[in-house]
């Protein structure tokens, strides 16, 4: 029995609400609605009981139509007689069921989705404010044409599509248009008060962004004026009655679309509806009794085409606004991991002042991946990540980074407790995969950021750098002499990034010459590249190349400096026939497919013969790359140039690639020379060195050779070619002419 009564079933069953509110509503609507009492009857400036039938079938979908019928029923029953009642009630239940059945099946699933022109502006143009007016009209037209409706109870006469018929017609489009959306909303309130909070939340998230209260209420000010000018009576004179009704009446025009723009569309449906009302009941303010009935229909007409266009725009602006709120929600939320993204992680870093950035590195994810798909990869970073968000304070959160590793925005305060809350987490994180628990090594790297974070995008590379360390220390790695170091050594690099590209562009490098004698009497000189900075002093390598290959700039170096030379062999032809150079150049360039048709092209546009130059490569670099660098020198080798492994001797396992390596000359790398006479262990390698490339038939170049007894103790050791101070310091290439 006490569920029989409940608020809960007598809300949704049809003997419940839905007839208790068509009893109130329709009511209400009928007595609210504006109405003017001319001689050819009863005409209704808009007309909002068939409006508040529509709420009722919208809240309470079919459930609604008893409690609609009764509430008709009663009315004409009691206003004409039971005969007429009966056929008026059929005259609404049919427009009523054709109109809602039409919605209901052209709307889908959808139709409750929302109300008025938000959402489903077709179907409910269509088949709620449209069709459902002409078959209300219609149908009032027949029973009117037979002679059993009165004129002062119906929509229409005898005389078919007179300037009554028209204006009620249009009351009944603008009733359903307008109105219906505020029966809909006070019905939802009734039937469930919390409902309330969502109203003012939809009012608040469809205005603009930043709008001001004072702009609301000056806005409300200014129409409330409008309003109150139109609605005076007893206005004396033409220009006072130009100016403060008809013309007023054109300038809320402006007014409202001002407000549907930025007050979105729950606002102006609310305002308007209220607007209209009032402006309706004191129609005399600005309707003249002169024409009284063509004025009336250009009012009319003007009203409704203003609503459409009202509600249009207001509909157009609040879903803009929506969907640019869910564009921005989304361009800072990662869809797969459900964790905020790279973009969040740079604003959140912009609204604190001073931030610990912590990086978490995943190692042997990858391989996991490959063995169990990429669904574990997933679960693993988003159950890590929710672990890492329970031991946060209000305001940290945890970011997606690319790959396997998050970032963490973590306050200053208690820094060191909170990093080992977090390293005693992820040391006993567990992820259970088809009942197997995996445990891949979680690296930490932090360090103290101050806001703005510039090149964000380095700064977490110089920490996933760092938190390799941390892989195999297993504690948190952090450089702690100073917080902004790590920032300073990534603005640092940028800016001699600028510096690199700009060099490039501008042909600000300038290419040295250091000659490399032979013992036979032969000899020739290996490029060396130096920048010019600001000042136009000459920039050492060691302290752009670093950046050069970090940043991918090495083939374009090389290119540039094997352009140059031959641009330089070209030129002076004549004075230098057979001048020989060495240049040298990166793996990751001799790895690119099309390196060697490229030089190759070089070659013949500036006509050098192959012989002419040496190509040098260090052989530290080749650990990785052998393979992919053997096509390129093989193939540069057999079209005639030399090929020279630099710096030999400073890798790993040099010997057992120097079995693989195609080349024709062996570079003895510095290190080893500059102390050969006082390091027997120095001079025992330069002796091996020796031995195993004239096993090879290589030539052997010597480099730092700065004395006369390093010259002798190298000759003696069977070195072909030296190179040095002692030899010669590397100068301008272009003093080679003189």
């Amino acid at each position: 029995m006490n569920k029989f009564f409940s608020w809960r079933e007598f809300s949704r069953q049809y003997w419940g609400l839905p007839v208790l509110s068509a009893l109130v509503l329709i009511n209400a609507a009928s007595y609210l609605s504006p109405v003017i009492l001319l001689p050819q009857g009863r005409t209704y400036l808009m007309y909002m009981p068939i409006a508040a039938c529509v709420a009722l079938l919208m809240v309470f979908d079919w459930r609604a139509m008893p409690g609609i019928v009764l509430t008709l029923f009663i009315r004409y029953d009691m206003r004409i007689d039971t005969a007429m009642a009966i056929v008026m009630t059929l005259i609404w239940l049919f427009s009523l069921t054709v109109a809602w059945a039409g919605y209901r099946w052209h709307a889908g699933r959808r139709w409750s989705a929302g109300f008025g022109l938000l959402r489903m502006p077709g179907p409910y143009v269509l088949w709620l404010v449209l069709i459902l007016s002409v078959l209300f009209e219609s149908l009032l037209q027949i029973v009117a044409d037979m002679g059993l409706l009165p004129n002062y109870m119906g929509l229409v006469t005898r005389e078919f599509m007179n300037l009554r018929t028209l204006i009620n017609f249009q009351a009944t489009m603008l009733g359903i248009l307008l109105s219906s959306h505020v029966w809909y909303l006070l019905l939802r309130i009734i039937r469930k008060p919390r409902y309330l909070r969502v109203i003012l939340a939809n009012i608040r998230n469809e205005r603009t962004s930043g709008l001001k209260t004072a702009e609301v209420i000056l806005w409300l000010i200014l129409l409330a004026s409008m309003v109150f000018l139109l609605c005076m009576k007893g206005i004396t004179g033409p220009v006072a009655k130009i100016m403060l009704s008809d013309y007023t009446l054109a300038l809320m025009l402006p007014v409202m679309l001002f407000g549907a723009m930025r007050y979105g569309y729950h606002t102006v449906v609310i305002v308007w509806t209220v607007v209209i009302t009032v402006l309706f009941t004191h129609r005399s303010g600005f309707i003249s009794e002169k024409g009284f009935i063509h004025n009336l229909v250009f009012v009319s007409t003007l009203m409704l085409v203003f609503t459409l266009s009202l509600l249009l725009m207001s509909a157009i602006s609040s879903r803009q606004r929506r969907l640019l709120q869910k564009t921005r929600s989304a361009s800072l939320l990662d869809p797969i991991f459900g964790l905020p993204n790279l973009r969040a992680f740079s604003r959140d870093l912009s609204l604190y002042p001073r931030s610990l950035l912590c990086f978490v590195r995943v190692s042997e994810m990858d391989v996991l991946s490959r063995n169990y798909g990429m669904q574990l990869r997933i679960q693993f970073k988003q159950q890590l990540a929710m672990g890492l968000k329970l031991l946060m304070q209000p305001g940290e959160r945890v970011y997606h980074l690319p790959g396997y590793d998050l970032a963490l925005r973590l306050n200053c305060d208690d820094s060191e407790q909170k990093l080992e809350r977090i390293q005693h987490y992820v040391d006993n994180f567990r992820l259970i995969w088809n009942d197997l628990p995996l445990h891949p090594n979680i690296g930490l790297a932090y360090c103290t950021v101050f806001s703005p974070v510039e090149h964000l995008h380095m700064l977490l590379g110089e920490l996933s750098g760092i938190a390799e360390i941390s892989l195999t220390t297993g504690k948190p790695e952090s450089n702690k002499s100073d917080h902004r170091q790590v920032q300073n050594e990534i603005k640092n690099k940028v800016e001699m990034l600028h510096k690199v590209q700009r060099a490039l562009d501008e042909d600000l490098f300038v290419l040295m010459a250091q000659p490399i004698a032979g013992i036979r009497g032969d000899s020739y000189h290996e490029v060396l590249i130096r920048m010019l900075d600001e000042s136009g002093e000459l920039m050492s390598p060691d302290k752009f190349l670093p950046v050069v290959h970090e940043f991918g700039l090495a083939y374009l170096l090389d290119m540039w400096v094997l352009k140059h030379t031959l641009m330089f062999i070209h030129e002076h032809r004549e004075k230098m026939p057979s001048v020989r150079f060495a240049v040298n150049f990166s793996p990751s360039t001799l790895c690119r497919p099309a390196f060697s048709s490229e030089f190759k092209a070089l070659m013949a546009e500036y006509q050098v013969e192959p012989y002419q130059i040496v190509l040098e490569v260090t052989e530290s670099h080749l650990l990785h790359n052998i393979k992919y660098a053997d096509y390129s020198m093989r193939d540069l080798r057999n079209y005639g140039c030399r090929i020279a492994i630099d710096d030999f001797g400073t890798g790993y396992a040099s010997y057992d690639r120097l079995k693989l390596i195609q080349a024709d000359i062996l570079k003895i790398d510095g290190s080893f020379v500059r102390n050969m006479l006082t390091e027997s262990l120095d001079a025992y390698i330069v002796q091996s060195i020796c031995q195993v490339a004239r096993m090879k038939h290589l030539s052997i170049v010597a480099e730092y050779v700065e004395t006369e007894e390093q010259r002798d103790a190298l000759r003696a050791l069977g070195v072909d070619y030296m190179q040095g101070y002692l030899i010669g310091k590397p100068e301008p290439l272009i003093t080679l002419i003189s």
